[in-house]
């Protein structure tokens, strides 16, 4: 918005004025084209804007600072608690699985156990985790609490307590009323008879009951058991809102995770130990019932003549037995052990054939099948049997039937039990058939060659023989028997507790102060986000971009705002900043201006309260006090008030001069203080005066006085006054703008340049005034340290008076 140039017919000689001017550059444009528009971002700008709505941004900090201090009610510090488990056995090794010692489960299973709702179940029942008091200080009330599962009803309850007695209520809706003392909520499964003394002070006490099964799965998610791969130690962390119940919590935790590996461990003992037992009692049976048989004969055959062995002396026997009488007493008695042992085996199968299960200890509990190497493949299979009926009851112990691993489990398991366990006693039984037929046939063969020798003799040695049969079995199973019962006895789990949990004093994780940090920040950003949305649709004049951009104008200067309630100090160094400002807009208006041409120039703002008339005067005392000569007009015919500004009596002023009741040198008024500055003051104020300044002789005048001086500012009405300014901006030719930081309408003054735009004026450029020399204005504030000062200047001596002058000491 440069306005009309116009170009004078003559240059008029500047007089006194060209020994002011400076060497003048070769474009004149000064001020009209406006500087380029920065790239990026206007951080100067957002962080002006944020100084002036600090108020803004101090409510959203204090709204932030309580609103996160409110938010950190609901959130309570987190307290974790550690225990370290030591694992004896190394985590992937196995040992022989017909030994007493075999660990357990493998690193996974270790992880899934400790996780299992069979260790949290108990742990839970046991602590009373499943109701959860609304007041953490209502906790010790509640440590008697317990529930009968198949009864229990979940949900919200409240106690009310008045003196002795108690009502219960869930939801509003009365359950039940009665006695401190007695037995609470037995109608909803509560097994629960505090005493008195536990609800001391305590009005009304409201809690939640959940199902234990619930407690445990909430309490497993908490739960964080670590086990890195081929290490001993395994980390148990749980955190809570409570330090002292968090540590008692691991604690029972880990104690029933080591009671039930012990349990699990004792089980694979004690199964091998309950086999062991049957098998040993068989044989004992077996024993007494063969020493019997050979009593009862001896007894019946006492007085009868035998064919025993000579005594040749006490206790020394004469060892004739023929080989065959020794091979048909072992044949017959292995054939009738064969054929026994069939018949129990025979019994079993088909047994187990009716019912669809052949349990491993019946089969086992046959001496026959536990001693014949011909039955390994059988024994293979029951080992098998019985390792997987192990494995799927500790699958259980964590997994559900649906598990994939659990069903495959079940499937060979079925194939073992249906197919082939039964195939491989089949197959031993035909074993067995086979050996007892032939042992039948070399017993009959050999009874052909004993006919000869009496039946007496031949039956006691047989007794005798299946005594000692059955005495070495007994024996053999009686040691291995009396072993599982001592490993059973000294069985140790492959678990122990190394560090166990103890309370910790702070919280692990405390949030409220980064719930309060983040909820200011928050409002920060968000009130930092308003005072910029603010600012965007400020519609007063804030920033120099506003006067070079959005109007297209160069500015001239920035007057600073004096603080008047700064101290002696302070203003001094203000009114400094303040002459140097118009020193520099001085300079600006004669540089922007037509230099052949005196300077004729129309101060003016957009409204009222810019400091036009400040602007004005001052520009024209710095133009006076350069020596140059100026004119100051107060074209302000309808408030103007220049006269009392430079403290002049009331008298015919421009008015008076435009409507001819006044000579010129009646109006124009030298001032005392600057004698190279004369002012013509405004006149008398008259309801028509603006009409003057449309006549030819307001033309006539500023043409007249640009001969006589060299600058002459005329101090306008603002734009919005109405068409003063105008007509006087089109008279002198020049126009300077005033836009005051945080009153000039940045609309309304669009608007005016509008106008200004159409006429044939020189717009020279804007001054910024009453701006703070802060943030995007800090670099148009100048350096104190080169304020110009006066120096004192040194007396001077006498050639009489030299001598008497005392020496000084050097400096160097």
């Amino acid at each position: 918005m440069s306005g009309n140039q116009l170009q004078p017919a003559s240059a008029p000689d500047a007089g006194p004025l060209a020994g002011y001017q400076e060497a003048p550059p070769q474009d004149w444009g000064g001020g009209q084209e406006a500087a380029p528009a920065p790239s990026g971002p206007k951080l100067g700008r957002y962080v002006s804007a944020l100084k002036r709505y600090k108020w803004l941004l101090a409510l959203f900090l204090i709204l932030g600072a309580g609103g996160g201090y409110a938010a950190t009610k609901f959130v309570h510090p987190e307290y974790e608690v550690k225990s370290v488990i030591l694992l004896e056995v190394a985590a992937g090794t196995k040992q022989n699985r017909q030994g007493m010692g075999d660990q357990l489960l493998e690193s996974s299973g270790w992880l899934d156990l400790m996780r299992s709702p069979a260790i949290a179940d108990p742990v839970v029942m046991q602590l009373a985790l499943f109701v959860l008091p609304k007041t953490a200080s209502d906790t010790t009330a509640f440590r008697s609490f317990r529930v009968d599962q198949q009864r229990m009803k979940p949900g919200d309850y409240t106690l009310t307590l008045s003196g002795t007695k108690y009502s219960l209520s869930s939801s509003g809706v009365p359950l039940e009323k009665g006695s401190l003392g007695d037995s609470i909520g037995r109608d909803v499964g509560f097994l629960w008879q505090p005493s008195e003394a536990a609800f001391s002070g305590r009005k009304e006490i409201e809690f939640r009951v959940q199902t234990p099964r619930e407690a445990s799965l909430a309490l497993i998610s908490k739960m964080q058991p670590t086990l890195t791969n081929g290490s001993s130690l395994m980390f148990v962390t749980l955190s809570g809102e409570n330090s002292q119940r968090t540590a008692a919590t691991l604690n029972a935790w880990v104690d029933q995770f080591v009671t039930k590996a012990t349990t699990l461990k004792k089980k694979n003992v004690m199964s091998t130990a309950t086999i062991l037992e049957g098998q040993r009692q068989y044989a004992r049976e077996n024993l007494e019932a063969a020493e019997g048989a050979l009593q009862r004969f001896r007894v019946a055959t006492a007085t009868q003549p035998t064919e025993r062995q000579t005594v040749l002396m006490p206790g020394v026997q004469m060892s004739s037995e023929p080989p065959v009488f020794a091979n048909y007493a072992r044949d017959k008695a292995l054939a009738e052990s064969y054929a026994r042992d069939r018949v129990n085996l025979e019994r079993i199968l088909a047994k187990g054939k009716e019912d669809g299960v052949i349990t491993p200890e019946a089969i086992l509990s046959v001496p026959l099948v536990y001693t014949d190497p011909s039955s390994e493949p059988l024994r293979r299979l029951l080992a098998e049997q019985s390792d997987r009926d192990n494995s799927l009851r500790k699958l259980r112990e964590s997994f559900t039937d649906e598990y994939d691993k659990v069903k495959n489990e079940q499937a060979a398991l079925r194939a073992l039990k249906s197919v082939n366990v039964p195939r491989a006693l089949e197959a031993y039984l035909a074993q067995l058939r086979l050996r007892e037929t032939q042992l039948n046939e070399n017993v009959e063969a050999s009874s052909k060659d004993l006919r000869g020798i009496p039946t007496r003799t031949i039956e006691e040695a047989r007794l005798t023989r299946q005594v000692a049969v059955a005495a070495e079995m007994y024996r053999s199973l009686d040691l291995r028997a009396n072993e599982a019962r001592l490993a059973e006895a000294s069985t140790m789990a492959d678990v122990s507790v190394l560090d166990s949990a103890v309370a910790p004093l702070a919280p692990t994780s405390n949030t409220a102060p980064v719930i309060i940090l983040g909820s200011i920040i928050a409002m920060l950003g968000l009130g930092a986000i308003l005072a910029i949305i603010l600012d965007q649709f400020d519609k007063h004049f804030r920033y120099p971009e506003q006067a070079t951009e959005d109007l297209g104008l160069f500015v001239l200067g920035v007057v600073p705002e004096i603080d008047r309630k700064a101290g002696r100090e302070r203003t001094a160094e203000q009114s400094a900043q303040v002459v140097e400002a118009f020193r520099t807009i001085r300079m600006n208006v004669r540089y922007s201006a037509d230099p052949s041409r005196p300077l004729t120039l129309t101060v003016t703002s957009p409204g009222p309260n810019d400091g036009k008339s400040l602007i004005s005067s001052n520009l024209a005392l710095s133009f006076a006090e350069a020596g140059a000569r100026t004119l100051l007009i107060d074209g302000d015919l309808r408030r103007g008030d220049l006269a009392n500004t430079f403290g002049l009596k009331k008298g015919p002023g421009l008015v008076e001069y435009l409507d001819g009741t006044a000579l010129l040198s009646e109006v124009m008024r030298p001032t005392q203080s600057h004698s190279s500055l004369t002012v013509i003051q405004s006149g008398a104020r008259r309801r028509g005066a603006p009409e003057l300044l449309a006549t030819p002789r307001l033309s006539q005048l500023i043409s007249q006085m640009a001969k006589e001086f060299d600058v002459v500012i005329v101090d306008s009405p603002p734009l919005g006054a109405g068409f003063d300014a105008f007509a006087l901006a089109t008279a002198t030719g020049n126009l300077a703008l005033v836009l005051r930081s945080g009153v000039t309408d940045r609309r309304m003054a669009s608007a005016k340049m509008a106008v200004v735009d159409t006429l044939p004026v020189r717009v020279i450029g804007s001054v910024l005034n009453g701006i703070k020399l802060d943030g995007v204005y800090e670099y148009y504030a100048y350096y104190q340290e080169y304020a110009a000062t006066d120096e004192r200047p040194e007396p001077r001596i006498s050639a009489g008076e030299k001598g008497n002058v005392p020496a000084v000491a050097g400096r160097g």
